[in-house]
């Protein structure tokens, strides 16, 4: 996924918009406080703390390879890693097997860039206080995410429920590339 948070003033802004460079839409996404990690989760996630964002904008749906190929053609920039594998390489598939460099890059390109760690949590809650999952608690389920090779490779992008934000595949899928740890 791809941000951008400087813009309009806020009274100004739109909810949703389409960004021109490549064609993304993008969400609004609220300023407000949120508690970031789990004590339930791995050393890199505690101790839980509360953070505070400014309102940004990010984009409803993952990167395409459709959207990744129109970055390649233009800058010249090396092909991902499986991007000849039919597996993963649909043109409304998200784009796999770039390293951060590469997500950069293509940030740059668009005239974005990459979320903080915080900026993602809190977008990928969807407004929702202290729950695990965009949905809520309740565990993951094929009809809310693609995870544990359910489907066998990357679902088709927005292929599950929107969250509360109106940002899709936000569970599971493919890994998503943070502008820092």
């Amino acid at each position: 996924r791809e941000w951008k948070q400087s813009g309009p003033a806020v009274e100004e802004r739109e909810k949703k918009i389409t960004w021109g460079k490549d064609g993304a839409k993008m969400v609004l996404i609220p300023a407000g406080s949120f508690m970031m990690g789990s004590d339930a989760g791995g050393s890199d996630e505690k101790p839980v703390h509360r953070v505070e964002l400014d309102e940004f904008y990010m984009d409803s749906r993952e990167v395409t390879n459709g959207q990744y190929g129109v970055f390649m053609e233009q800058t010249g920039h090396r092909k991902p890693r499986y991007w000849n594998d039919t597996k993963y390489n649909q043109t409304n598939q998200p784009v796999v097997g770039v390293d951060w460099n590469d997500a950069v890059a293509y940030a740059k390109w668009a005239g974005k860039r990459l979320p903080t760690e915080a900026e993602w949590e809190y977008a990928a809650r969807g407004g929702l206080a202290g729950k695990r999952y965009p949905w809520g608690d309740e565990g993951a389920t094929a009809e809310k995410a693609n995870y544990g090779r359910n489907v066998g490779k990357p679902a088709v992008v927005g292929s599950y429920p929107a969250n509360g934000y109106g940002l899709y595949d936000m569970a599971g899928n493919v890994w998503e590339w943070c502008q820092d740890w």
